[in-house]
């Protein structure tokens, strides 16, 4: 299914979103993760976007959407989500938000009660820290992060490079080219640029560990799925964190998917499309 590109102005800056399906279909926001863009959706998007009018954003500082001008934070992210449903006249609502992206849509949910009636958090940690991440483990990845080599000499090559990686080798491929071509632009010279630069990455990175989640759940009034991946650090519903959202937000769950790591939605598509859609439907 093919996907037009669309900008719109909100929160002061210009946002681009891919959008799919029918328009006089409910609407569907999709939040990708720190680091990724709208793009990395895709095999998901075109298979909700059968029943749903499906938008992908990219964050700010990611993809085809503006840098910031007054730095990075999570509360941002949160603040321009409110801003996009603003803009587009959207009564009502239902978000899908990877990670980061999980985080801005309980940010926005708060901002703006009764506009998301359902949101599906996938691999979102909803505690004050991420679950079972050890001291210091954020500034490491910041560190690490903005060592990443920001031009290669083509795509191909930085497809190649980035496939060997722990975190990319088990993605879907469809959902893997689709970050590797909508996550870098060619250079005139046909050099391949990552478009989020390593130090907004970074910033999001450094930023995690301070950032209070649980006063976000109060006035929360749609329904909430999280799901969760399988892997040695991985959230479980018995976590603190898990517990708290579970408690203060009414109308939530969570779901161990006895798969994945971090990057659930890009490993398994078609899992996780199928978890996305069995929870939307439900409420129509």
């Amino acid at each position: 299914m093919e996907y037009a590109s669309r900008y719109i102005s909100a929160n002061r800056i210009y946002h681009r979103f891919l959008e799919w399906g029918d328009t006089g279909k409910p609407p569907v926001i999709m939040m990708h993760a720190t680091g990724l863009s709208a793009h990395s959706w895709l095999p998901i998007a075109e298979g909700l976007a059968t029943g749903y009018h499906v938008l992908a954003l990219d964050q700010r500082g990611h993809g085809d959407t503006d840098l910031s001008d007054v730095g990075y934070s999570f509360e941002l992210v949160g603040q321009d989500l409110a801003a996009v449903i603003k803009a587009l006249e959207l009564p009502s609502v239902r978000i899908v938000g990877h990670s980061s992206g999980g985080l801005a849509t309980l940010i926005a949910a708060h901002l703006t009660p009764g506009k998301i009636t359902q949101a599906c958090l996938v691999e979102t940690r909803v505690g004050e820290r991420p679950a079972n991440a050890p001291p210091g483990e954020l500034q490491d990845r910041a560190r690490r992060t903005r060592q990443k080599r920001m031009v290669w000499e083509s795509r191909e090559a930085m497809q190649g490079a980035y496939r060997q990686r722990a975190a990319f080798k088990d993605w879907d491929l469809r959902a893997y080219q689709a970050f590797t071509e909508g996550g870098s632009r060619l250079l005139s010279d046909g050099r391949a640029e990552l478009k989020c630069p390593p130090e907004v990455e970074a910033l999001f990175y450094e930023k995690r560990e301070s950032l209070q989640v649980t006063p976000f759940f109060r006035g929360l009034t749609g329904r909430f799925l999280l799901l969760l991946g399988s892997y040695p650090e991985a959230q479980t519903p018995s976590d603190t964190g898990v517990q708290r959202f579970l408690s203060e937000v009414d109308y939530s769950e969570a779901k161990p998917m006895g798969m994945g790591s971090h990057f659930l939605p890009m490993e398994h598509p078609a899992e996780v499309l199928r978890e996305i859609k069995a929870f939307f439907d439900s409420e129509d």
